[in-house]
């Protein structure tokens, strides 16, 4: 008689820690952010460039992790409760536990984000090792749960796996409205979830 095992992969236990209130979790944001500059560094685009010493310019990490968002990155034109700062927010990404990456979500009234749009996921990053194990969906689950409104986010054109990414996993969650679209030959995806 034979035996069939049966394996089955156990979904990650995946949770999000809140950088600006976390000292732990801002110093591996910090530490990290160098290396999702550099993976981004492969695709058609000339936000970053390294200066002369090698570091990644514009230095823009220490915003994500500010308790207060600077007024820099604020518009003017658009109202919101001070007490809901800060408006740009980073979100380290553990997997029982053990840091794997971080979001960093823009809320309305952030400079850099669509007129139209409540939150903006800016910057998605998972370390190699936490790749395609299911913890980007799960964290990007989290994040939703945690942000009803009016959503938008955007891919490099030529990021393939990004663009692959955002099209199987969008349409799994619990979206209202959700579109996608080409906006100077880069991907935006924009969709509201409930409240």
């Amino acid at each position: 008689m034979s035996v069939l095992e049966v394996t089955t992969r156990t979904p990650p236990r995946v949770a999000l820690e809140d950088v600006w209130s976390n000292s732990l979790a801002r110093e591996f944001f910090l530490r990290v952010w160098p290396m999702y500059v550099h993976d981004i560094s492969a695709f058609d685009s000339d936000f970053y460039r390294l200066d002369p010493s090698g570091r990644w310019l514009p230095d823009i990490g220490g915003d994500w992790v500010a308790a207060t968002t600077s007024a820099q990155n604020i518009h003017e034109g658009r109202a919101r409760d001070a007490s809901e700062q800060p408006f740009q927010r980073a979100h380290v990404i553990t997997e029982d536990g053990r840091a794997v990456g971080f979001a960093c979500i823009g809320l309305s009234p952030f400079r850099y984000m669509p007129a139209d749009a409540d939150i903006v996921l800016a910057e998605l990053f998972l370390i190699h090792r936490g790749r395609g194990r299911g913890i980007a969906t799960a964290a990007v689950r989290l994040l939703v749960a945690r942000y009803p409104g009016r959503w938008s986010l955007s891919a490099i054109h030529d990021n393939v796996r990004a663009v692959q990414f955002w099209r199987a996993t969008l349409p799994l969650l619990d979206l209202r409205e959700l579109r996608e679209r080409v906006v100077e030959r880069d991907f935006v995806w924009d969709f509201v979830v409930p409240t």
